[in-house]
């Protein structure tokens, strides 16, 4: 995918915030979906995940939030009963210049390409925040990439975090939103301090 200018994408809404490294599984049954997946997979391209603003996954095309974030697709199988399971990487966060509903209920946008956040490497004081997302890894619900590089620099562990964390989806929005790494940081303990109490 080609950041420097605008692109007209797929839009995927989900029940869920995607951040740039997330993992995201999707097992896909929908007819829409089906089609927009194998042309994207023919072109070797991913397509645009937003949180649900107003809406359902499923059905009438829900409304989404304007920001989201472009994901790959990293692996895909076909099952017995004809769902179609495929494992994704999130890759670039993108405001939404306008929407449309195609015919099928697939919706598609413009989209602006938003610049990644500048990274820090962790610092002492980040040894608390490594330790809670080990903890976490261990779940298995959990699905972290394992990426020693990744995992030594804040960004990427805050949204680990943040991804996580047992808060509305709306809250981890705001934080996708954001893009200041000290005011994420911020955020970010407060949100734990406030799950603490």
């Amino acid at each position: 995918m080609d950041y420097s200018d605008n692109s007209l994408i797929p839009i995927f809404p989900l029940q869920k915030v995607v951040f740039p490294d997330s993992v995201l599984h999707l097992q896909i049954f929908e007819q829409r979906y089906l089609d927009m997946l194998s042309q994207q997979l023919a072109k070797g391209e991913g397509f645009g995940t937003c949180l649900i603003k107003k809406g359902q996954e499923v059905g009438f095309p829900a409304t989404p939030f304007a920001m989201g974030t472009y994901v790959e697709i990293v692996d895909f199988d076909q099952s017995a009963k004809g769902l179609l399971n495929i494992s994704c990487i999130g890759k670039r966060r993108f405001m939404l210049n306008n929407l449309e509903t195609l015919p099928s209920g697939l919706l598609t946008a413009n989209v602006s390409w938003l610049m990644p956040i500048m990274q820090k490497r962790l610092a002492d004081e980040g040894s608390e925040l490594i330790a809670l997302l080990q903890d976490l890894s261990q779940h298995p619900q959990v699905d972290i990439l394992d990426d020693a590089e990744k995992w030594s620099e804040l960004g990427f562990v805050m949204e680990r975090l943040t991804e996580y964390m047992p808060i509305d989806e709306p809250q981890k929005q705001a934080i996708l939103e954001i893009s200041n790494l000290d005011l994420r940081q911020a955020m970010l303990y407060q949100i734990l301090a406030w799950l603490q109490n």
